[in-house]
């Protein structure tokens, strides 16, 4: 299966596109403007020029082949419009326009219409009641919404807002994407065949869901039970409760469902659940890492309290604090100060330098009982120190070592750490704000381990 006339089309044509600020049209064509990978026609009944760019009556007035139209037309005219469509030998369409299956029975009618015309003329539908979809690794933006971050994480959302929303917030987090799918209705194309193509991207590393309900629960399972085999898929599921599967169902037209049941179903499928927005992404990030060969985790900190809070946190996602060797327990005690606690978590004290993190994340990745480990910085400008030495310290071990043991960094001074948060991303190491993130990270690596089979078994 290929939806590269989704992604890297060669020729988009944005049906709808405006003049007016105030309309949807003009912010997508807007963003696809700036595409390079392939042209861009702008498609209005009445404007010559839109946004400075030659517009054309009708998609069949365009003089070269198009792969993919996004539509953002009233919906009195979106039947007609995937007509033409259809006639010009379109292969894929974005339908933004709302109005349909989520507003009851007479609209699943219409949507039935649209994807049997669709079907007729061999093309595929995202939407209808959607943001649009997104590649930032060239550029493509066929939403409304500003461009993410470029990163390795394929997010795909039942809810536009809600996605739209998630962009806005990892933006502002330093969180990338590589893929972005509002999938809106699923009139069409559902999560399962956009899961089946995104396992095969070599541009993302693990895909994140969030999901109201399944139109067809059965098929999403059988997919993603070979889809994880590969990669990591991170479920946010919404509707768990009774009040909550109702506003689902009323908001995109699907079937919310017990969550008992899909619960069930997506641990049987190797899905990892996500309780949470921020469970869900910084789940997603932990993927840059290696995978861990068992749960034992080992912990660094230059201040007692949030090793500790770290330590409960991976405690009670089933994750073990290991007892380090005794030979590292005497190498810690050679340069750490005679205060310094030794033992799992390691408190190196706030007097710790960058040598020190190196010195202690060093021997931690040798120790043979440790499988992962966090390493965790409260204040780094403390007494004269440089926001970066500590992190530096810690890559500088991994370089070192090399032993394919995933490493997750821990950064609480909020603006003050987001130097050494640079660092770390750029060596690929994902760093968090609060424990119970990075715990969650640390769980879903484990869990995935254990799934694809890497992770030992505990004597």
């Amino acid at each position: 299966m290929t939806f590269d006339y989704f992604f890297k089309p060669k020729a988009i044509a944005v049906i709808g596109a405006s003049n007016d600020p105030l309309k949807l049209g003009y912010e997508v064509f807007k963003n696809l403007k700036g595409y390079q990978d392939g042209k861009v026609y702008p498609v209005n009944v009445k404007d010559e020029i839109v946004q400075g760019v030659k517009a054309y009556r009708n998609v069949k007035d365009i003089p070269d082949d198009v792969e993919l139209a996004v539509i953002v037309v009233p919906k009195k005219f979106v039947k007609q419009t995937i007509i033409d469509c259809g006639e010009k030998g379109v292969k894929g369409i974005v339908l933004i326009t709302a109005g349909f299956g989520e507003t009851g029975e007479e609209g699943k009618k219409e949507e039935c219409e649209l994807v049997e015309i669709a079907h007729r003329y061999g093309m595929r539908i995202v939407g209808p009641n959607c943001v649009g979809i997104m590649n930032t690794h060239n550029g493509m933006n066929a939403t409304f919404v500003t461009n993410a971050k470029k990163g390795d994480i394929a997010f795909i959302s039942q809810s536009g807002a809600l996605g739209a929303g998630i962009i806005y917030k990892t933006i502002k987090e330093g969180i990338g994407f590589s893929k972005f799918v509002s999938i809106g209705n699923m009139a069409d194309i559902d999560f399962a065949e956009f899961m089946e193509y995104l396992a095969n991207d070599p541009e993302s590393k693990a895909i994140a869901l969030y999901i109201e309900g399944l139109r067809d629960g059965r098929k999403f399972m059988e997919v993603a039970k070979r889809v994880t085999k590969k990669k990591p898929v991170i479920v946010l599921k919404a509707g768990k409760s009774e009040s909550g599967a109702r506003a689902a169902s009323s908001h995109t037209g699907s079937l919310a469902g017990s969550y008992k049941i899909y619960e069930a179903a997506f641990k049987q499928s190797g899905i990892i659940v996500a309780e949470t927005i921020d469970d869900m992404l910084s789940m997603a990030r932990a993927f840059t890492q290696p995978l861990p060969k068992g749960k034992r985790v080992a912990i660094m900190t230059n201040a007692g309290g949030p090793g500790v809070l770290t330590a409960d946190e991976i405690d009670k996602r089933g994750l073990k604090l290991t007892n380090l060797e005794e030979k590292t327990i005497e190498e810690l005690r050679s340069f750490l100060p005679p205060m310094a606690a030794v033992k799992n978590p390691v408190d190196m004290i706030a007097s710790a330098r960058g040598e020190d993190y190196y010195r202690t994340a060093k021997a931690l990745l040798e120790d043979p009982n440790v499988d992962m480990l966090i390493a965790i910085c409260v204040v780094p400008t403390f007494a004269g120190m440089t926001p970066t030495e500590h992190v530096e310290g810690v890559v500088r071990a991994v370089k070192e070592v090399n032993n394919g043991k995933p490493v997750l960094g821990l950064f609480m001074a909020g603006y003050i750490s987001e130097p050494a948060k640079e660092v770390l991303e750029k060596a690929g190491i994902p760093s968090y704000e609060r424990p119970e993130d990075v715990a969650s990270a640390a769980c879903a690596l484990v869990e995935f381990a254990k799934d694809v089979g890497i992770l030992k078994e505990e004597k």
